[in-house]
């Protein structure tokens, strides 16, 4: 690797960890305060505003186990590994939730398992603990991620920037669909400000737009013709409603705010886009899913993840343990 795509990485890493800090707590409008440029801002899109609250939350799902191994095994391996577990546990009633997913065919380190233990039986969950080659057993979990919009009472409510006025406020409500890409406007109206005021076209006046980086969007997909973007590598759908487009626009709007190249630059506008559908119409996911997607992206060795998801729960171990794996 030579020494500009590492200072794109480093440069680009950076970038993202100051861009999620806002995008969990607020969208981001910029308004143009220089009274000498009258020119229309293909951008700037100002008119009612609002807040937008991004919550998180999880639940246990009720007689449903990730079983995490210590390596990654073929899925025959797992079975034998868990029913040895098993075997003379008095538990009978349990079966492996088969997945399928584009990770499917590829080792895994994890299994789901649907396991209930008869009355006065309370060893199950502590065999399957006990062998040698099982690393952690956890209740799986769903996860739910809201939206919330907020009128603003006062509109005076701005951070001030050098020619710039930052707005804690979103115009409407973007992440609905809105007929046929349903975040234009928010792509529109956002990434080239963004990258305004973290002066990125400092790296892109150096060359460094992203090209040769793989990046995963982990979010509610992508629509494959969007005009906005040129290089989507993969598209993958982890969840149970098998499709690969963004019903519900979030995921359309991460995409841009990284990769767009038409009308308002992302960030990294030549960036090989992946695109990782985790989370359904209603923004629900399962900790399950999220783990077949870090494995496939391990696989297809991606440079960059971008989980703007308004968690994690830090008590889902396999989700933090995998975070952990993909960062060493």
């Amino acid at each position: 690797m030579n020494f500009n795509s590492t200072l794109f990485i480093f440069n680009f890493k950076l970038i993202f960890v100051f861009l999620l800090l806002f995008m969990i707590h607020i969208e981001i409008v910029s308004t143009d305060t220089d009274n000498n440029n009258t020119q229309s801002n293909p951008c700037d899109d100002n008119e009612s505003e609002q807040n937008i609250k991004v919550s998180f939350s999880s639940y246990i799902v009720q007689n449903e186990y990730i079983v995490g191994f210590k390596s990654y095994y073929k899925s025959r391996t797992r079975e034998k590994f868990i029913s040895a577990a098993l075997n003379g546990s008095g538990v009978h009633n349990w079966h492996i939730v088969k997945r399928n997913n584009a990770a499917s065919d590829y080792p895994s380190d994890f299994d789901v398992v649907v396991l209930y233990e008869p009355e006065g039986v309370r060893n199950g969950l502590d065999r399957l603990k006990d062998h040698p080659s099982i690393r952690r057993v956890t209740p799986q979990r769903i996860v739910h991620r809201s939206l919330q919009y907020i009128s603003i009472p006062d509109p005076n409510d701005t951070v001030s920037w050098p020619q710039r006025t930052l707005s804690t406020t979103s115009k409407n409500q973007f992440w609905q669909s809105t007929g046929r890409h349903t975040s234009r406007r928010l792509l529109r109206a956002i990434p080239r400000q963004i990258t305004t005021i973290l002066q990125a076209d400092a790296l892109w006046g150096m060359g460094i737009t992203g090209s040769g980086v793989k990046v995963a969007v982990f979010d509610t997909g992508l629509s494959k013709t969007h005009p906005h973007f040129k290089h989507i590598a993969e598209r993958t759908d982890w969840t149970n409603e098998k499709t690969l487009e963004d019903g519900l626009g979030h995921g359309t709007f991460v995409a841009g705010v990284i990769a767009s190249n038409k009308d308002c630059l992302g960030f990294a506008p030549d960036s090989e886009l992946h695109v990782y559908r985790v989370f359904t119409n209603n923004q629900v996911s399962y900790t399950s899913w999220f783990l077949d997607a870090f494995n496939y992206a391990i696989l297809k060795r991606i440079n960059v993840l971008n989980l703007s998801i308004g968690g994690p729960d830090f008590m889902d171990y396999p989700f933090v343990d995998k975070v952990w794996e993909l960062t060493a």
